[in-house]
């Protein structure tokens, strides 16, 4: 800026300066030539260095002779007086309003005769840098040198220049100085949420899930502040869920296993009989951990993307009609009423599904129809179908589940009935199951309460266009 902002400066002062200097070198030169063509002669000049000296300096009226006054007063005053107001104002720095003779014009400026021989001024014509001819009638009657002020070492111009540039530096040391300290308090104010960011990153690296960035900015890095505790609580959350899930997941093993251990250490030191009732128990527990493993290895599979699906086109009311066919013993047992006639009047619904899957997950939800319905009650099977989607509905009765329950049951290992007991509990996977079946079949599962005081299924699949 300064570089850029002083050369510009100095050139257009100095193109300034030139012009001013060329106006008044002109003037000088009008002024010789009336001089000249009244007295036919430069001897007034050479008799009266007061009349050079009111011609080169401006700032005065020139003191012509007594006879040559009278003479050419009114001629010269008609002349000057056009000349004067035709002079053009100069296009640039018009605002400055230079005194008569500051740039001292005048004193640099030679004249010489015909034979260029010097009358005022340096000693020979070559000494000048320009040289203009003075013509009467195209004749030749003098010479004027003159020496630019750029080209003069002690120039008022230059010393105006030399000024201005010490001006102008010390202006760009105070901006410099400002700049400076602008820039440490700007550069402390942006550093300090960067600081911590990367406090805080370091502690998402050392484990430290708990901590939190305090967001300082309403901008980008305040945005990455939030981003960045956004990812310390969900993985905060799925440490909790981890533990959780280590902690589920070992507690339903333990249970068989310690039936298992028990019945096998009585056994073993006589207190039990290995009967055909006590191994049937013990056959009962070992199921009971191979579902939990199944189970598990399912959703394991799922999560890793490695369970496999074999889509095909088929009847989803077809595949829904035998997993409920497999269950009318199961809920003649529970004393269930099972109300499924519209299956009977619904046209076939084509999907792109995975039969085995699909059995899985109706096996599931029946299973969890007959397990949490209170014996005598009912099961309603409705059925929704539009052009695009199949909408498979199953409400049971009572017991009912809390809304802040039903958001938990896809939750692995969450369960309502808190105590455990595999009886009546289960494991707490099936729902997870079946959501992931669901999901892998574009589909939608989700739960409300139930017309009949219980609970409601509703399950959605896109349907294949005929």
């Amino acid at each position: 800026m300064f570089v850029f902002i002083y050369l510009t400066f100095s050139t257009g002062f100095n193109h300034f300066v030139e012009q001013e200097e060329q106006k008044h070198v002109g003037a000088v030169k009008q002024q010789l030539i009336e001089l000249y063509r009244q007295s036919n002669s430069w001897q007034p000049i050479e008799k009266s260095a007061l009349l050079w000296r009111s011609i080169v300096e401006q700032d005065a009226e020139p003191e012509m002779p007594e006879d040559l006054s009278a003479k050419g007063r009114n001629e010269s005053e008609q002349d000057r007086q056009p000349k004067e107001k035709q002079e053009p104002p100069s296009p640039a720095f018009l605002w400055i309003n230079l005194p008569p003779g500051s740039l001292k014009t005048g004193q640099r400026i030679s004249l010489y005769d015909v034979n260029k021989q010097v009358i005022v001024g340096r000693a020979h014509l070559n000494d000048n840098p320009q040289v203009e001819s003075i013509l009467l009638n195209n004749h030749v009657v003098g010479w004027i040198g003159f020496a630019p002020s750029r080209l003069v070492e002690s120039s008022p111009a230059k010393a105006f220049l030399t000024a201005q540039f010490h001006n102008y530096f010390m202006i760009t040391l105070g901006v410099i100085l400002v700049a400076f300290i602008v820039a440490i308090v700007l550069s402390r104010h942006l550093m300090k949420p960067i600081r911590q960011i990367v406090t805080g990153t370091n502690a998402l690296k050392k484990g430290n899930f708990t901590n939190r960035i305090p967001i300082l900015t309403q901008d980008e890095l305040g945005t990455l502040s939030m981003n960045v505790n956004e990812l310390a609580q969900t993985l905060e959350e799925n440490q909790q869920m981890r533990a959780k899930w280590v902690s589920d997941t070992s507690h339903e093993l333990r249970t068989p296993l310690t039936v298992l251990r028990s019945h096998l250490l009585a056994v073993q030191d006589g207190v039990f009989v290995p009967d055909e009732k006590r191994i049937a128990l013990l056959i009962k527990q070992v199921d009971n951990l191979n579902h939990i493993v199944d189970d598990l290895t399912q959703l394991a599979y799922s999560d890793a993307v490695i369970l496999t699906y074999n889509l095909e086109s088929l009847d989803i009311l077809e595949a829904f009609k035998s997993s409920l066919d497999d269950f009318s013993m199961r809920f003649e047992q529970q004393g269930l009423l099972v109300h499924s006639q519209v299956l009977e009047t619904s046209e076939q619904c084509i999907i792109k599904g995975d039969k085995d899957r699909l059995q899985q997950l109706f096996v599931n939800l029946l299973e969890n129809s007959c397990k949490y319905t209170n014996h005598g009650g009912q099961l309603n099977i409705e059925i929704k179908k539009t052009a695009s989607h199949i909408e498979l509905a199953l409400q049971d009765s009572a017991p009912s589940v809390s809304p802040e329950d039903q958001e938990k049951l896809f939750e692995r290992f969450y369960r309502v009935e808190k105590s455990r007991n595999r009886a009546l509990g289960g494991s707490g996977l099936g729902l997870a199951l079946c959501k992931q079946i669901v999901d892998a079949h574009n589909g939608e599962i989700f739960l409300q309460d139930s017309p009949l005081g219980g609970l409601a299924v509703q399950i959605r699949f896109p349907v294949l266009e005929k």
